[in-house]
C-alpha cells in the first residue's frame, strides 16, 4: 500500500477527474461496440462492419485536432462537459434505433465527440498540476482509472449485448452522464483556464477597448508562431508516430501470430494475453513509476521504447519454439513498455508548451497517434505479405530501438538548449 503514496498530495480536483474518468471508460469501448453490434444484431459481415469501425477512427483524426482548438478557445472543462453530455445522448438514442444501420452511424458521431474530449482532458491535468511530478503521477493514476474501467466495462456489457443490446446503450449513456455530472460539480479550474481568464479581462476592459479589438481578444493567440519557437515539441510530436505505430501491433500483428502458432485455439490465446495486460496494467502501473519517478520524461519514454521492443522482438522466438510461456514474458515486457510511454508522452509538452496552447497541441499529439493507428495494420500487413510473420517482430524491434534513439537525442538537444540559454542568462547578468 506504501506504493499508493506515489498519488498522495494531487489536488481534490485530480482526484474527481481520474474518477470520473474510471467512472466514463467503463462505457469507453465504442469500437467494439460498433462491431459486436453490427455483426450479432444485424447479421453484418466483418468486412461491411470493418468498414464502419474504420469510419469511426478516421472521423477520430478531425475531432482531436478540433476538440484541442476548441479547449483553448471555450475551456477544457466545458469541451468535456459539452462533449459528453453529447456523446450521452447520442448513445441512449441508440436504444430506439435496435436492429437498424443507423445504430452505425449514430456510434460513429459517439466517436467524434468522444475524441472532442481527449486533449481537454490532457490539457485540463496539465493546467490543475503546476508541478512536472504532480502530472507524472496524475497522468499515471488517469491512466490506471482508465484501464481499470476499460476491464470491467466489456465484461459487464457482455452478459446482455446479445439480447438486451437497449440496456447496455441505456447503461453507458448513463454512465456517461454521471461522469460528465461529477466533473461539472466537483473539478474546479477557477482562474487558471485561459478562456476564462480572457472572458474576465474582456469584461473588464469593455468600455476601453473597441468591439473588434474585443473579438480578437476572445481568440486563440495564433499557433504557427508557437509552433517555430518550438521545434523540439514539433520534432517529438512528429516522432510519436512511432509510438503508436509500435503499440497497434498487440491488436493487430499480435492476434495473427497467436492464429498462426497455435491454429484453431489462437483466440483464446489471445483473449489470455489481453486479460494478462489488463492484470499487468494494474499490478504495475503504481510500481513502474514508484520504480521511474526520478527520470524525466524523455528518459521514461525511451525506456518504454526498449521494454517494446524487446517484448515484441521475442516473439520471434515462436517460430522456433512455439510455447505460450514465451508470450506471457512478451506480453508483461511491453506492457512495461505501455506504462512508461502512455504515462509520461503528454509531459514533455507540458513543461514547454503556455498554457494557452495546451489544447492544440495535445490534439497535434493525439491526431498523429489517430495516423499511427490507422498506417500501422496496412504498413505491417505488407511487411507479413513480403517476408513473414516471425520477421515483422524484427521490424517491430528495429523500430523501437529507432524510437528510443530519438528520444535520446531530443534529450541531449534540449539539455543543450537549456544549457545554452542558462549561458546567455548568466553573460547577460554580468554585462548589466
Amino acid at each position: 500500500m506504501s506504493l499508493f503514496k506515489t498519488y498522495a498530495g494531487l489536488s481534490r480536483d485530480i482526484y474527481y477527474l481520474c474518477l470520473a474518468r474510471t467512472i466514463n471508460s467503463m462505457g469507453d469501448f465504442i469500437f467494439s461496440l460498433i462491431t459486436l453490434v453490427l455483426t450479432l444484431q444485424m447479421g453484418m459481415s466483418v468486412v461491411s462492419a470493418g468498414i464502419f469501425v474504420s469510419m469511426a477512427a478516421l472521423i477520430s483524426g478531425p475531432g482531436v485536432l478540433l476538440g484541442g482548438y476548441l479547449s483553448d478557445l471555450m475551456g477544457k472543462k466545458t469541451i468535456i462537459i459539452s462533449g459528453q453530455v453529447l456523446s450521452a445522448l447520442i448513445i441512449i438514442s441508440c436504444s430506439f434505433y435496435s436492429g437498424t444501420i443507423t445504430i452505425g452511424y449514430l456510434l460513429i458521431a459517439v466517436m467524434f465527440f468522444i475524441s472532442i474530449t481527449r486533449p481537454a482532458y490532457n490539457a485540463l491535468i496539465i493546467q490543475l498540476c503546476p508541478e512536472e511530478k504532480q502530472r507524472k503521477s496524475a497522468f499515471s493514476l488517469m491512466y490506471l482509472g482508465a484501464n481499470l474501467g476499460i476491464a470491467l466495462g466489456p465484461l459487464i456489457a457482455g452478459f446482455f449485448i446479445k439480447d438486451y443490446v437497449h440496456i447496455v446503450f441505456l447503461s453507458i449513456g448513463t454512465v456517461f452522464l454521471i461522469s460528465t455530472f461529477m466533473i461539472w460539480k466537483k473539478v474546479h479550474v477557477g482562474a487558471g483556464d485561459p478562456a476564462a481568464q480572457t472572458a474576465g479581462e474582456n469584461r473588464v476592459n469593455h468600455t476601453q477597448q473597441p468591439q473588434q479589438q474585443q473579438e480578437l481578444n476572445s481568440l486563440p493567440s495564433p499557433l504557427f508562431p508557437m509552433l517555430l519557437k518550438n521545434p523540439l515539441v514539433v520534432f517529438f510530436i512528429v516522432v510519436s508516430f512511432l509510438n503508436y505505430f509500435i503499440y497497434m501491433q498487440y491488436s493487430f500483428s499480435l492476434p495473427l501470430q497467436m492464429n498462426q502458432t497455435f491454429g484453431e485455439h489462437g483466440a483464446a490465446y489471445y483473449g489470455s494475453v489481453m486479460t494478462i495486460n489488463a492484470i499487468s496494467v494494474i499490478l504495475l502501473t503504481t510500481l513502474v513509476l514508484s520504480a521511474t519517478r526520478s527520470f524525466t520524461a524523455l528518459n521514461s519514454i525511451a525506456a518504454g521504447a526498449l521494454f517494446y521492443g524487446i517484448g515484441f522482438g521475442v516473439l520471434y522466438l515462436l517460430g522456433d519454439w512455439p510455447h505460450f510461456a514465451i508470450v506471457v514474458v512478451s506480453t508483461v515486457l511491453w506492457t512495461i513498455g505501455e506504462i512508461l510511454v502512455q504515462t509520461n508522452i503528454n509531459l514533455y509538452i507540458a513543461s514547454r508548451v503556455p498554457d494557452t496552447h495546451q489544447g492544440r497541441f495535445n490534439g497535434f499529439l493525439l491526431f498523429v497517434g489517430c495516423l499511427g493507428y490507422t498506417l500501422s495494420p496496412y504498413l505491417t500487413g505488407l511487411f507479413i505479405r513480403s517476408l513473414d510473420m516471425e520477421s515483422v517482430w524484427i521490424i517491430i524491434l528495429g523500430i523501437s530501438l529507432f524510437y528510443a534513439l530519438c528520444m535520446v537525442l531530443l534529450w541531449y538537444m534540449d539539455k543543450n538548449a537549456a544549457n545554452k540559454r542558462g549561458m546567455q542568462s548568466s553573460e547577460f547578468s554580468k554585462s548589466v
